[in-house]
């Protein structure tokens, strides 16, 4: 049966960021530019400071570890909007630009807090968390933004009290922008992701403001409009390059230790879900992108299947790399385009123990029964790895590249009982492979792993301070789809400067990845 879509269900809520703290991609510029601000939509909410601060009182925060590093957190959170850090003493200040730790990440941030309460229980459970967000609010949090810095907070809170993909969403900021399947950026243009402890340039998109300005991957960002970032969230980062078009960010880098400062106006990138190169040789094959699992895709990989066929191509490059998931049921109906209607594509189970998991089968006859690659890395999450680890389970494709991001939980929505205007995205459960194996906060690893380059990415277990992890049961181990050794060595055609690609297509011949192998 195809995936059908229940009240609210959001199963992958999108990591745009890739690498960054899930939280706060809730609560960001969404991927479509919105008519509203994202302030304006929790504006409407009505969403009231008391509702954090019944929260942070002495009696919750100091009741437990996990209740102290849920308030730090939500303190934490708010306070790095403005460029701010909270110390264990209580102050609020400017974070310096020459700051050396490393504060990516919640995990990263809170730490600090965590060795507090471990070391201080005595002193930290008098900490008063109520203090430092009084400060925040009559000092540092504008009269437009009071109810996102409270949404800001109790994500925050949730994050590590409940778990990291459980959040707090306005329900008209779900139906007008992140339900919408829309591939349209509004953005300076850059992927970023971490090197030796800064953010770096990790993607320029091409036509993007800052391909125009001429910034290159590798570049070390140190400061956006004015703002040191060394101490941000890597989401916060992104949404910082993000906004209305045609609005203007300043953009200071480093490039083989000469700093470079960049103005850029951010315009619309309009980024093609599907994208199909056929590469000729002796033996000829053809390069399928898809960057999100958008509503559509399998019709369109449908069309670009066809095409491929017609080329009379020998293998396929499936390239999965980047790819934040999407719709669910986008996923299943492409997996079994390689493998048939009639395959187990995953499966679902509940936290609910009273609740009978569920198999999903993508209903499509096989259309492409040639050798498969998938391309993966650590930004290929849920629907990305749904499939690449479905056609591997089904001896259908051989995965190259990077270790996957690992987000294989699923959140359904209710409205929240304290505001109407407000959903609740609660995680039920998890996703499972064919196989047994879920990627929750494990990912896939690939069948032949190619580092793309020194720029890294966190991934679901780097991220936050208590990751879910899926319980597995019989799980059957997975056969050796790679026949021989011999062949990495040979390559058909002139090489290009994408390695993982490169090693993909020199690995697609000497795999047993066919149709008919199972």
């Amino acid at each position: 049966m195809l995936l059908s879509t229940r009240r609210f269900l959001f199963a992958s809520l999108s990591v745009a960021v890739l690498g960054g703290s899930l939280y706060w991609s809730r609560l960001q510029s969404p991927a479509v530019a919105p008519v509203k601000s994202v302030d304006s939509y929790w504006a409407e909410t009505g969403l009231q400071a008391e509702s954090l601060e019944d929260l942070l009182g002495p009696d919750t925060c100091a009741s437990s570890e996990r209740y102290f590093l849920a308030c730090a957190n939500a303190v934490v959170s708010v306070a790095n909007r403005f460029n701010l850090t909270v110390e264990t003493n209580g102050n609020i200040h400017l974070v310096s630009e020459g700051l050396s730790q490393d504060f990516s990440t919640e995990k990263k941030q809170i730490a600090i807090w965590k060795q507090f309460f471990t070391e201080q229980t005595e002193v930290a459970t008098k900490f008063s968390f109520m203090n430092v967000w009084k400060d925040l609010k009559e000092n540092h949090i504008p009269e437009n933004q009071s109810s996102l810095m409270v949404g800001v907070g109790l994500n925050g809170f949730i994050s590590i009290f409940r778990d990291p993909h459980t959040y707090l969403m306005p329900v008209a900021m779900f139906k007008e922008v992140v339900s919408r399947a829309d591939n349209r950026l509004t953005t300076a243009g850059v992927q970023v992701g971490r090197a030796d402890g800064a953010y770096v340039i990790r993607k320029v998109l091409v036509g993007s403001a800052a391909d125009r300005a001429g910034l290159k991957r590798g570049d070390i960002i140190l400061k956006i409009d004015g703002k040191p970032v060394q101490a941000l969230l890597q989401a916060r980062v992104n949404e910082l390059l993000k906004g209305n078009e045609g609005s203007k960010v300043t953009i200071l880098v480093s490039r083989n230790g000469e700093r470079i400062r960049k103005k850029l106006q951010r315009s619309e990138v309009v980024v093609a879900t599907l994208t199909t190169q056929v590469i000729d040789g002796i033996k000829p094959i053809a390069v399928i992108g898809l960057n999100k699992f958008a509503k559509g895709s399998c019709d369109k990989m449908k069309v670009a299947l066809d095409v491929v066929n017609k080329a009379q191509v020998r293998g396929l490059l499936f390239d999965l790399r980047d790819n934040p998931g999407g719709q669910m049921e986008e996923a299943a109906c492409i997996a079994s385009l390689f493998v048939g209607a009639n395959k187990k594509i995953f499966d679902i189970r509940y936290l609910d123990p009273a609740k009978r998991s569920e198999i999903y089968y993508g209903g499509e006859s096989k259309v492409f029964d040639k050798p498969v690659a998938v391309l993966i890395n650590a930004g290929s999450a849920s629907a990305a790895e749904i499939v690449a680890g479905a056609l591997r389970d089904l001896n259908r494709a051989v995965l190259v590249g990077e270790r996957t991001f690992g987000k294989g939980s699923f959140q359904e929505g209710e409205y929240w009982t304290q505001n109407k205007k407000i959903a609740l995205f609660e995680t039920k459960g998890f996703y499972y492979l064919p196989s047994g194996r879920s990627p929750q906060m494990k990912g896939l690893e690939p069948d032949v792993a190619i580092n793309f380059d020194h720029i890294s990415m966190d991934r679901e277990e780097d991220q936050f301070v208590n990751p879910l992890m899926a319980p597995e049961r019989n799980v059957r181990s997975l056969k050796s789809l790679i026949s021989s050794k011999d062949c990495l060595d040979t390559e058909d055609g002139m090489a290009n400067e994408d390695v993982q690609l490169n090693k993909a297509r020199q690995i697609l011949f000497c795999s047993k990845a066919i149709a008919g192998v199972n």
